[in-house]
């Protein structure tokens, strides 16, 4: 395999809003509000172009798993994280 191709098979280190919200698995409009109420870091000014940097997604991802984990009274049944999901707002855990 070569250098460009196996740099393919992995996220890039920056980026757009599109990529961002599916590498988090959101739509582009919830990563967009998560965004704004802090949920998601701010993109950075690259050139002219925000981006976020795909580290900094996975920081807010650790710390946001990591608060669910402290909260945690009782895991979810399927159906409700099945309908969390749905809903693209709902956790693995039942507060």
């Amino acid at each position: 395999m070569s250098k460009f191709q196996d740099a393919l098979s992995y996220p890039p280190r920056m980026m757009n809003a599109d990529r961002s919200a599916a590498y988090v698995d959101l739509s582009k409009t919830k990563f967009l509000e998560g965004v704004q109420n802090g949920t998601w870091p701010a993109a950075k000014d690259v050139g002219g172009v925000f981006r976020w940097d795909r580290q900094e997604l996975d920081a807010a991802v650790d710390a946001f798993s990591a608060r669910k984990r402290k909260s945690a009274t009782q895991p979810m049944t399927l159906a409700e994280a099945l309908e969390a999901e749905d809903g693209q707002g709902g956790s693995a855990v039942r507060q």
